[in-house]
């Protein structure tokens, strides 16, 4: 039986599973977690350490220990948002080619994709140590709303992990995949992913083994990590009154309180009041002090409440562009560990009008869904298995090393059917500083569109267009994506060659153009420089 894994490549944790005929397994690291933190270490004494041994080193080393890199694979570097989530971390990023991100640690310079390369490539180990084998094949989970650029920038991850990324599926679908393949459901979903970095909002009609996305949207700039800084930034307030010190400017400090504010934030999830001190706080004046706080859970509630808000209208904007009222929804699933805030659960009851479905693992459904299908690709599983949300454990029994010489389940090979949609809006610019639609948002994919083009002034053999990704009608107002370059044109006089271009969205929500001249039909070169997307340098 060929094994393929289904990885959630998540900001905060990771998580990877597989899929055997009769369930799901997920892989355990060395002390039997489930769930990987996403963080990579470089200490002084040399090597590189992923996932819980490696977030040891964040209060002694916080410059060499990189976190939450998935909120900066395949992005513009020079974009407003990335630079604002630059300021709350402690490791240094510069800018490369392409305008993409790279690490610069100890003496060694990284792109995004290499960092999220050890994270997959330490699940592929954990999976080949606990099942015996090697494996090759991962169907990995990104966001919804995730660019091209990302999209491939995590492609190139599994690459460089040694993996052959068969699928790239959205978190959310994957979630819904979990909760509802082998249940023979018909109903309308909302798939609500607020995570640790990014936050996913999907409307899905599932009918039997067909999924189909309605409606998506989000924000990769909205997670737990944005809760936490802001805790982290009251902590560092109090300390400077309290102690008369601004930790600011000290990064062993500031990762102390951050880390101190994800664990006041957990505690007040299960308990109304969080109350106690932060201690081992270096003074200027060579003397340590402690940092006391109290914190009841309606003071985070009221810190935290425009990211809850925020959260609520994109759900009400998939809505409307779904076409559906709330209450035509059957059923809320929560995903992503920042859905246990209650204030969010509530939001949701509010919002809905019905409680959320809080019986899956929020940590582990989406990496469920991917082991699914995963499953599916490699014909690993069979028709009529159902794996539903209350499947969401490792069993033992499930170990494809315990079958050794029985027979396997058979039956027919299970193809859930994952219909999803293009993430935004492509367009191009033309005259007057207009943005000109190729590709919708929310339109299915895989799809197509192609746009005849032609010089503007004889001789030429380069057309260079802008593009961008957005919903406004002015082009300065979307997000910049990068040029679309025609080049070798043959010479020929202004207007006289025209080349027909197909833009096309694959599967995995990737862009692809191919270009033709259109009298002759000749292929011409095309190319789409896309800013952020991995060039292969550093």
């Amino acid at each position: 039986m060929a094994i393929a894994l289904g990885i959630d490549l998540g900001t905060t944790n990771s998580c990877a599973a597989v899929a055997t005929p009769t369930g799901v397994e997920f892989i355990l690291g060395q002390r039997a977690e489930r769930v990987h933190p996403s963080v990579v270490a470089f200490p002084q004494a040399g090597g590189v350490v992923v996932g819980t041994d490696a977030k040891r080193f964040r209060l002694t080393e916080p410059q060499h220990v990189i976190h939450s890199a998935k909120r900066f694979i395949g992005q513009n570097i020079r974009a407003p948002l990335v630079q604002l989530a630059l300021t709350g971390i402690r490791y240094k990023v510069t800018e490369g080619p392409n305008q993409q991100p790279i690490v610069v640690v100890r003496d060694r310079r990284m792109t995004m994709p290499e960092i999220s390369s050890h994270v997959l490539l330490y699940l592929k180990r954990c999976a080949e140590r606990q099942l015996g084998e090697s494996v090759t094949d991962a169907v990995v989970t990104v966001p919804a709303n995730f660019t091209d650029a990302q999209r491939q920038a995590t492609k190139e991850a599994g690459r460089l992990a040694g993996l052959s990324v068969m699928r790239l599926i959205n978190e959310p679908t994957a979630a819904a995949l979990a909760y509802g393949f082998g249940r023979n459901q018909d109903q309308l979903i909302c798939v609500f992913d607020f995570g640790g970095g990014t936050f996913d909002v999907s409307i899905l009609r599932i009918h039997g083994e067909v999924f189909e996305v309605l409606a998506s949207d989000g924000d990769y700039f909205l997670g737990g990590d944005d809760l936490d800084r802001a805790l982290a930034e009251v902590l560092a307030a109090e300390c400077n009154r309290a102690l008369n010190f601004d930790p600011r400017q000290h990064p062993v400090l500031m990762m102390k309180l951050m880390m101190g504010a994800e664990a006041i934030k957990c505690h007040l999830s299960e308990n109304d009041s969080a109350e106690g001190e932060i201690d081992g706080i270096d003074l200027p004046n060579g003397t340590q002090g402690s940092l006391p706080f109290a914190l009841h859970r309606r003071q985070f509630e009221d810190l935290i409440a425009g990211y809850v808000n925020r959260t609520i209208e994109v759900t009400k904007q998939v809505l409307q562009q779904a076409r559906l009222s709330a209450r035509d929804i059957s059923d809320v699933l929560c995903v992503g560990g920042s859905t246990r805030i209650p204030a969010v659960r509530q939001r949701l009851a509010d919002t809905f009008g019905r409680e959320p479905n809080i019986r899956i693992n929020p940590d582990e459904v989406v990496a469920q869904g991917a082991a699914i299908q995963a499953g599916s690709l490699s014909g690993s599983i069979i028709a009529g298995t159902g794996m539903g949300t209350r499947d969401a454990v490792m069993t033992e029994a499930h170990s494809p090393l315990l079958y050794g010489g029985a027979q396997m389940p058979k039956g027919p090979i299970a193809r859930p059917v994952l219909l999803d949609v293009n993430p935004s809006t492509l367009s191009i610019q033309t005259a007057g500083g207009y943005a000109e639609r190729l590709l919708d948002k929310n339109s299915p994919i895989p799809i197509e569109r192609t746009r005849v083009f032609t010089t503007a002034r004889d001789n030429q053999t380069r057309v260079e267009i802008d593009c961008c990704r957005g919903e406004s009608r002015r082009f300065a107002e979307n997000e910049p994506l990068g040029q679309l370059l025609l080049e070798g044109l043959p010479a020929r006089p202004r207007g006289d060659l025209k080349i027909e271009v197909c833009f096309r969205v694959d599967a995995d929500g990737i862009l692809h153009v191919r270009a033709s001249d259109l009298d002759s039909g000749a292929a011409q070169e095309a190319r789409m420089q896309v800013l952020g997307a991995p060039t292969g340098g550093a």
